[in-house]
Formats: C-alpha cells, structure tokens, sequence
C-alpha cells in the first residue's frame, strides 16, 4: 500500500524540480542577455552556473521515479 504522505511528497517534488528549472533557464535567459551585448566572458560564467541546478534536477527526476516504481529493483 502507498504512503499517506506521497501525494504531498509528490508535489513538494514537483515544485523543486520546476524551481530549479525556471531558475537554470533564468540563468540562461541571463548569460544570452550578457552574451548579446558583448559581455561573453559574463555570459559563460552564467551558464556554469546552471550546472548545479541541472544536476539537482536530475536527482530529483531520479527520485520521482523511484516514488512512481518506474525503477528496476
């Protein structure tokens, strides 16, 4: 039987995941601002900045499918 908890859980989940999201393409939307007006070296430290917040994505994606049983056990 499932968790009391996973419908919040879930959703809590899904919120952080599309935090992070709007946050990486924030960052991008940023380093293409900076890269358009000539400040390229400002623009590329922007994008290494998206590493972080792209990787935690995927764990969480990795997590939801654990919580979804879309994982080979």
């Amino acid at each position: 039987m499932g968790d009391p908890q996973a419908p919040g859980s879930t959703t809590q989940l899904v919120r952080r995941i599309v935090g992070h999201l709007q946050a990486a393409a924030g960052a991008a939307s940023a380093a293409e601002a900076c890269a358009a007006a000539g400040n390229a070296d400002q623009a590329l430290a922007l994008l290494r900045d998206i590493e972080s917040p792209l990787y935690e994505v995927t764990l969480l994606l990795n997590a939801a499918s654990i919580l979804r049983g879309d994982h080979a056990g």
